[in-house]
């Protein structure tokens, strides 16, 4: 379930508390997952939050999988900038984090890796990016107003391809909107596609389709095409919840 946190994200506002839950369903698995995320800042900080559950059939496969995605850091002129990234996994018995730790004046990230709270290994990433990927979708409707009209938006953030972080953002047109539009029922709101060059399950090649609220910025519903090369995997909101 790696980078399935990109289905989850939700809102770019100035509120300070946001919760939203997701469900992801795959073929004739059905639903296969559920993930919460909560967003919260202030002037000066804020944290994103994802937590993401195998169901059914697929967790029993995986051992009652359960993920979560951590982004902590500051807000400096309506910009996240992350300080860490935090991600876990439990499987079975075992307990997996990794720690990246941003070093942004030196402009170097460190990576510290611990199973069942032991560290095993600390690291510095042979790239540096400066957001992640949590911070980078949040940040994403600011850099859209700033950057001139293009047909690929190029940008580096860890959680993107593993060389280098990069994430290439496009507007699907033409033929491809008429199909993706199709696949989402028709859902009124802006159409982006996301490749990650990151796969987030076995067999598919990290493209990332999403269908957004303009107003807000909120996520309605994703997809990731070709999981093991049987179908689509796809997610919606249930419930949105806004603490002012």
């Amino acid at each position: 379930m790696k980078i399935f946190l990109a289905l989850i994200l939700a809102i770019f506002l100035n509120a300070k508390t946001m919760i939203a839950s997701y469900y992801a369903k795959y073929g004739i698995f059905g639903t296969i997952a559920e993930a919460s995320a909560i967003y919260e800042s202030n002037a000066t900080n804020y944290k994103i939050f994802n937590k993401v559950k195998a169901l059914g059939l697929v967790a029993t496969l995986s051992k009652h999988m359960v993920q979560t995605y951590s982004s902590i850091g500051k807000v400096k002129n309506g910009r996240l900038i992350p300080q860490a990234y935090i991600s876990t996994r439990k499987k079975g018995k075992d307990f997996y984090k990794r720690i990246y730790l941003f070093d942004h004046k030196n402009k170097k990230i460190t990576r510290l890796k611990y199973k069942n709270g032991k560290l095993k290994a600390k690291e510095t990433l042979p790239y540096y990016t400066p957001e992640d990927v949590l911070s980078l979708y949040f940040n994403l409707p600011n850099y859209l107003k700033k950057i001139p009209k293009k047909e690929i938006y190029t940008f580096y953030a860890l959680g993107g391809r593993k060389s280098d972080g990069r994430i290439d953002v496009t507007f699907p047109k033409g033929r491809e909107l008429k199909k993706v539009k199709h696949t989402f029922d028709d859902e009124k709101g802006v159409y982006i596609k996301a490749n990650l060059y990151n796969k987030v399950f076995a067999g598919d090649k990290g493209i990332l389709y999403l269908v957004i609220e303009p107003k807000n910025w909120v996520t309605l519903k994703g997809m990731v095409k070709n999981v093991l090369k049987i179908g689509d995997l796809k997610g919606g909101i249930k419930n949105f919840k806004l603490i002012p």
